[in-house]
């Protein structure tokens, strides 16, 4: 009788996982919205999370917060040097979405893949961390 109620759980866990790195890749386009989807599935969800989706919302939540801060830091850039009408403005996003984009993006997608697979995820220098 446990065996139905264990399949669940994978099946579950394995849907969460790959919402969260959805999520995480959503948040690259669009910030701050997927960033709170990923935060409150963070919330619900980190004291009964099987190893899979630990695994694979851990580290899109500490991805989305980096990359949230990236942004935000590009665009306080971009006002501190004189605002969107200036040149620095488009030198300051070209710079961002040539080199934080990709850098982002290339372990969100094979995160994604792997969540997909039902396969665990490092990303790189993020699952290293321990929260």
């Amino acid at each position: 009788m446990a065996e139905p109620d264990r399949q669940l759980e994978v099946v579950e866990g394995k849907t969460l996982a790959v919402i969260s790195e959805g999520l995480y890749l959503l948040n690259l386009l669009f910030p701050l919205l997927p960033l709170l989807a990923l935060t409150w599935l963070w919330l619900h969800h980190r004291g009964s999370a099987t190893g899979l989706l630990f695994n694979h919302l851990r580290q899109a939540f500490i991805g989305a917060v980096i990359a949230t801060i990236l942004f935000t830091a590009a665009n306080l850039l971009i006002i501190i040097l004189g605002g969107y009408r200036s040149l620095h403005a488009l030198i300051i996003f070209e710079l961002y979405y040539i080199i934080c984009v990709p850098l982002l993006l290339i372990p969100g997608l094979l995160g994604l893949i792997k969540a997909m697979a039902g396969q665990s995820y490092r990303f790189p220098l993020i699952g290293r961390l321990d929260v």
